[in-house]
């Protein structure tokens, strides 16, 4: 009998160590982004690969659960009830509007914001140090977005009237100003369209074009880089040079980018996302900026469209797509 029940004692506790074992997971990082299912591909991609760099392997070292608000940021609050119930390790928060819902729904889980200006937000008290439970990536838009169109005024020298393709749930008043600066320094007018769905963009660039766009500053936003095979096409069928913010966009029919580059992008997001896991706090953990920036130009655009672009710019530019 004593055999019996030792036996017994010694099966019922590997049985628990197995189930223990078994039920035991990967840390959950949720993801709030503004992507539809279709658009996802290339930044769940960078995503997972930058961590794989780290050692995280999806599905076996750590769980990435994308939540989608499919262009509609009025989805975000919603979405970031839903995802805290799951008890995320840490939420990575595309986009200032993801990340105050984040912050909203729970304020003892790491948020990790990607987000034109975390200090100017408000997100974040300073960019040494945090304060709260956001820290990120401050993605520097207001200063790029005028750069940006610094350099389309020199694509296209003649021009004195510009559109601006501007997304108005993530703009900021500071941005707009500082275009609307740089305008009047180079004496230049800008026509400025605001596009809050995909398919306004259609008419957006119809528009712009029949107001006499000699060129577009297609502005910083989720919306336009996730529908950037929808937008350039459109770009190319009206014949407008424009500038956007990545190369991908270019590739896909802008003239020209000017910015970061997604891999940096994702591999800082990446040594973030490690940090927290490994139990750093937000509140002391830095929150970094880009710090290489690349122009790319888009030749068979060029070619495309009609545009001549200056050796001057050619010489600058750091990729040449052919």
């Amino acid at each position: 009998m004593n055999r019996v029940c030792a036996a017994l004692i010694v099966w019922f506790c590997a049985a628990v160590s197995a189930l223990a074992q078994d039920s035991a997971q990967p840390p959950l990082v949720g993801v709030m982004r503004i992507d539809t299912p279709a658009t996802l591909g290339l930044s769940s991609g960078l995503l997972r690969e930058a961590l794989a760099a780290l050692g995280y392997v999806d599905g076996r070292t750590i769980r990435l659960d994308f939540r989608l608000a499919e262009g509609d940021v009025g989805r975000f609050p919603e979405m970031a009830v839903a995802l805290v119930r799951d008890k995320p390790s840490v939420i990575v928060a595309q986009g200032e509007a993801a990340a105050r819902a984040a912050q909203a729904a729970r304020r003892t889980i790491p948020i990790l914001a990607s987000t034109n200006d975390l200090v100017a937000s408000g997100l974040i008290a300073s960019l040494a140090k945090p304060g709260g439970n956001v820290t990120g990536i401050s993605l520097m838009v207001t200063e790029l977005d005028a750069k940006r169109l610094e350099v389309l005024t020199e694509l296209a020298p003649p021009g004195r009237r510009f559109g601006v393709l501007n997304d108005p749930a993530i703009s900021q008043p500071a941005g707009l100003q500082a275009l609307a600066g740089i305008a009047r320094a180079r004496g230049v007018e800008l026509m400025t369209v605001e596009v809050h769905t995909p398919q306004e963009l259609p008419p957006a660039l119809a528009s712009l074009q029949a107001g006499g766009a000699e060129g577009v500053n297609i502005l910083s936003s989720p919306l336009f880089y996730s529908h950037r095979d929808q937008l350039g096409p459109l770009l190319l069928q009206h014949k407008l040079p424009a500038i956007c913010e990545w190369r991908e966009m270019t590739a896909a029919g802008c003239l020209a980018s000017y910015g970061t580059t997604l891999r940096e992008l994702y591999a800082i997001e990446a040594a973030l996302i490690d940090k927290m896991l490994k139990g750093a706090s937000p509140a002391d953990t830095p929150a970094p900026q880009p710090t290489r920036f690349e122009l790319v130009l888009n030749l068979k655009v060029a070619r495309e469209i009609g545009v001549a672009i200056p050796p001057a710019i050619l010489a600058r530019a750091d990729e040449v797509i052919e």
